[in-house]
């Protein structure tokens, strides 16, 4: 008798700590809360990129190329602007996420 309820003890201990303490228990629910908000703003972002991907390839397929696009990409790729030309280049593969988002 007393064997299963110092056993039964135990296990309440335990699971109780784990329950208020544990790494998805009580006190850690503002911690896992500010992570949940960085995965979804880490998310929007890849949303955004992805958008902005598709609708490059969007415009870029050979059925339908646009001109102002054929323009842009052969002038980037063989350096040919004009004098006055004004360049505004988005690079994208340099996207970098705080230590924060990733984590």
């Amino acid at each position: 008798m007393t064997g299963s309820f110092l056993l039964m003890s135990v296990l309440v201990l335990f699971f109780g700590f784990h329950i208020i303490a544990g790494d998805r228990g009580i006190l850690a629910r503002p911690e896992l809360d500010r992570k949940i908000v960085l995965a979804e703003e880490k998310l929007e972002l890849l949303w955004k990129h992805h958008s902005f991907l598709a609708q490059r390839i969007r415009l870029m397929q050979s059925d339908s190329i646009d001109a102002d696009m054929l323009a842009e990409t052969a002038r980037s790729e063989l350096g040919l602007y004009a004098p006055n030309d004004v360049i505004i280049t988005i690079d994208l593969s340099n996207l970098k996420f705080s230590d924060e988002l990733m984590n």
